[in-house]
């Protein structure tokens, strides 16, 4: 059972995301085309303030500050796809904020507590790009086309690679591909390493297929424009 500093941002949270896409569908109008650009905005400041408040607590570093993680390269991809439709930006954003950064809100991760400042970044980050991700399908009509799942997973891949060499290098845990965070998360239920990287990957799998699943029947190439 989640404590309440972390069971109250998760219910502000889904009901704000609930209005906003409930507000997108009962008025539509010139607004939800700006409301995604805001929402772009908003996610890449959250990602910056991370970074703003690393260097001011005199904690900033190569090993542990570079944008990295899912979440925080997410949130750039994200914003691409929400200021420019891009579709294959959509789809990463997609499966990575609901397969990725969504269970990181009910495991969250973060090196404080209520009221540090680096709490509110958190929550604030993860929950725009889920509302992101939801509002890109709901309120803008995107839909990711056939081959989708395999297109991400075999990107996400390749990236994970790339990032295991920057582990090498800096001495970082970025991805958590070296070991498990110091949090305890939803990684410390599929064994240590390396088994928690394969128990992973099969659950990304599992669950990029399980999101493709209400899509996957109308999912072409053409669907990938806004609605």
């Amino acid at each position: 059972m989640l404590p309440p500093e972390h069971l109250v941002p998760l219910f502000l949270i889904a009901g704000g995301i609930a209005v906003v896409l409930v507000a997108t569908r009962l008025r539509r109008g010139p607004w939800v085309e700006q409301g995604a650009k805001v929402i772009a905005v908003a996610v890449v400041l959250a990602e910056f303030a991370w970074w703003v408040l690393a260097i001011a607590q005199d904690r900033w570093s190569l090993q542990y500050n570079l944008p990295l993680h899912l979440c925080e390269v997410g949130c750039f991809v994200l914003a691409a796809a929400l200021w420019w439709r891009i579709p294959f930006a959509f789809e990463v954003a997609y499966f990575w904020g609901l397969g990725g950064t969504l269970p990181g809100l009910f495991t969250p991760s973060i090196p404080g507590h209520f009221p540090d400042a680096v709490y509110f970044q958190y929550y604030a980050e993860h929950g725009l790009v889920v509302l992101g991700a939801l509002y890109l399908v709901v309120a803008l009509g995107m839909r990711p086309a056939r081959g989708a799942v395999l297109r991400v997973f075999t990107a996400t891949v390749i990236y994970a690679v790339a990032v295991w060499f920057v582990d090498l290098a800096t001495n970082g845990n970025y991805l958590f591909l070296r070991y498990l965070p110091p949090t305890k998360t939803a990684l410390d239920y599929m064994g240590p390493w390396p088994w928690y990287l394969i128990t992973g990957t099969v659950l990304a799998i599992i669950v990029m297929n399980a999101l493709y699943m209400p899509f996957a029947r109308s999912a072409a190439p053409a669907q990938q424009r806004a609605g």
